[in-house]
């Protein structure tokens, strides 16, 4: 019985060892200062950075947009975790859509779903079943 309590013990070690060591899709978002969202059907990609201080700067060609973020846990009942981004500020330049509509006071909730440290799903729902955008680390 004591070895079978000393290896249950040991594995349960491991896997603590193993969780701890694997970093959530928030902390890989956040020790990240710059993010590529790599669209479908456009060789254009929209740089994030995302600051320690919860704001948010975001560069799609020549539209320039700040705002403020804030991360919703699976704890609120969501399968992933997901960002909301309020908009402040929009110059209202053409995006990578070439969309100029003005964000300002508005906000958007993409669920994310981390395929590993280098790719990170925007998902639309939260369970990532409809994700037709990524991030990515850019240099």
């Amino acid at each position: 019985m004591k070895k079978s309590l000393v290896v249950f013990s040991l594995l349960m070690g491991f896997a603590g060892v193993s969780k701890a060591e694997t970093p959530s899709v928030i902390q890989v978002l956040q020790k990240t200062p710059q993010w590529g969202l790599v669209q479908a059907g456009t060789a254009c990609i929209e740089k994030y950075r995302f600051l320690p201080s919860g704001e948010v700067l975001i560069e799609s060609n020549q539209e320039r947009v700040s705002g403020s973020y804030s991360f919703i846990t699976k704890d609120n009942r969501f399968e992933l975790p997901a960002v909301v981004i309020g908009f402040q500020t929009d110059n209202q330049k053409p995006d990578c859509t070439g969309s100029q509509e003005n964000q300002v006071g508005s906000s958007t909730t993409n669920f994310l779903k981390q395929e590993s440290d280098q790719k990170i799903y925007f998902c639309i729902d939260s369970f990532g079943k409809n994700c037709p955008v990524y991030l990515r680390p850019e240099h």
